[in-house]
């Protein structure tokens, strides 16, 4: 299953981008990612669950990266770094699903990500964010 995860990450951070930067609908993206991609029934799965659920808590989950890196205004981020943290952080904080990956998996599969298709900082900068998000003391939430 990992190297399925990580297929179903980089298209989900595919489609995220994509979403992010056009006025796509977001069922259409996924269904023709999905096609082009030849997911199993499995990979369909997991893929729509994390991109349905990155989009659909964005807003939420922008707002907690603008508070944890507030030198970097969201809207200013680069779209691979965004589309990186809202999947990583939709699966550390909102993905209720029996067969979640691990924290420390999420964390050093995004770190990959985005060292693979951002920029020479994306790496560091999303391992930071993503330590942060997970170090961060319950009382502070």
């Amino acid at each position: 299953m990992g190297s399925l995860r990580h297929r179903v990450r980089a298209a989900a951070l595919q489609a995220l981008f994509e979403l992010d930067q056009t006025t796509h609908d977001l069922d259409s993206v996924v269904a023709r990612i999905s096609d082009d991609e030849m997911f199993s029934a499995e990979g369909r799965d997991f893929f729509a669950r994390i991109v349905n659920g990155a989009w659909s808590n964005r807003q939420e989950i922008d707002d907690l990266i603008a508070k944890i890196a507030p030198s970097w205004p969201v809207h200013q981020m680069p779209g691979v770094d965004i589309a990186v943290l809202r999947i990583a952080l939709f699966e550390i904080l909102y993905d209720a699903a029996a067969d979640k990956a691990p924290v420390k998996a999420v964390i050093n599969e995004a770190v990959e990500l985005a060292k693979h298709f951002g920029s020479d900082n994306s790496g560091r900068f999303v391992n930071g964010v993503l330590s942060t998000v997970v170090n961060k003391p319950e009382s502070e939430e």
